[in-house]
């Protein structure tokens, strides 16, 4: 897996750079975006320890999943996350507002590949949204000579997503085919679609700060995602943990996240044992916060892009 400061060595690998046609080498940014993108969702997955969710050594509130799963559902994503970036490379002479059709059909058999690959297990389909909307983006910038990092991504995103949540779910009268439509129905939640609409400010208000400066600190990469990931679940509105429990369990994994921030980062002694008594706590609970898990995949990979996009 790819660390913070080994990106250098990912772009200077041979396999990153293709012959343009006059015959120069350049920067394959399919290649780049999409197999950070596939490291994001394996660093994900093995983050050890995660409160009431899989990781190496627990499934977490999950039943029907392990590591393994997550293992296979990712190297099946890995090409999509490719294709993802070359659906907005071969957009570029379109707005960004016009993007979300071509990339959500890559998302569409991105997802059908997971659930080959999974056994008809939903373990990315959240992450493939976002993942897929980053990706796209870097595509669409790159193709177009502008700069691919972070703020510049976000911009994209929030044109190109405007009005996901009035077409998807304020102005749709179908009876709720989907956990974000039926929360939005019963509590007025907008979930991941109101977060793209928005620019993720999950991840650039909280996760990605967090992480950045736990990396400028000197921490690990370990402990800086662990410090993301909490913050992270300390602020977001996680659609999956209202649906496994209501506001109330809503409500409780925020206070506890923001209970274990409170007394220190992750560098702290005790830290890790805090979030293995959380575990716990979720697991007996029934409480999954999958949807911050996949803001981390997306922090994580931000944070590598603003990089790379300095190289």
């Amino acid at each position: 897996m790819i660390a913070t400061n080994s990106i250098k060595w990912l772009l200077d690998d041979c396999c990153l750079y293709q012959q343009s046609s006059s015959g120069k080498l350049e920067l394959n940014i399919c290649e780049l975006a999409g197999n950070l993108a596939y490291h994001a969702m394996m660093l994900e997955a093995h983050l050890t320890p995660k409160a009431g969710l899989v990781d190496c050594v627990s499934s977490g509130a999950h039943t029907d999943m392990d590591i393994h799963t997550f293992i296979a559902s990712s190297d099946s994503l890995r090409p999509y996350m490719k294709k993802f970036v070359r659906a907005g490379y071969d957009m570029h002479e379109l707005p960004a507002k016009s993007l979300l059709p071509g990339l959500r059909k890559v998302g569409i058999e991105a997802e059908r590949m997971m659930f080959v690959a999974t056994n008809n297990i939903n373990t990315h389909k959240g992450m493939i949204f976002t993942l897929g909307l980053i990706c796209g983006a870097v595509g669409w910038l790159y193709r177009k000579g502008l700069s691919f990092d972070a703020i510049h991504i976000r911009s994209v995103i929030m044109e190109c997503c405007a009005s996901l949540v009035s077409d998807d779910l304020r102005n749709s009268t179908k009876i709720p085919a989907t956990a974000g439509e039926r929360l939005y129905r019963e509590h007025g939640m907008t979930g991941i679609r109101g977060e793209a609409a928005h620019g993720y400010p999950m991840i650039y208000i909280h996760g990605l700060p967090a992480y950045e400066e736990a990396i400028r600190k000197g921490h690990s990469e370990e402990q800086a995602m662990s410090q993301a990931l909490l913050t992270i679940m300390a602020k977001n509105s996680d659609s999956n943990l209202v649906s496994r429990g209501g506001l109330e369990g809503l409500n409780y994994v925020q206070s506890l996240a923001s209970d274990i921030l409170s007394e220190g980062d992750s560098t702290r002694t005790g830290f890790e044992q805090a979030i293995w008594d959380l575990d716990q706590k979720l697991i007996e609970k029934n409480l999954s916060p999958g949807g911050s898990a996949d803001l981390l995949a997306a922090t994580w990979l931000l944070a590598q892009l603003n990089i790379c996009s300095k190289m």
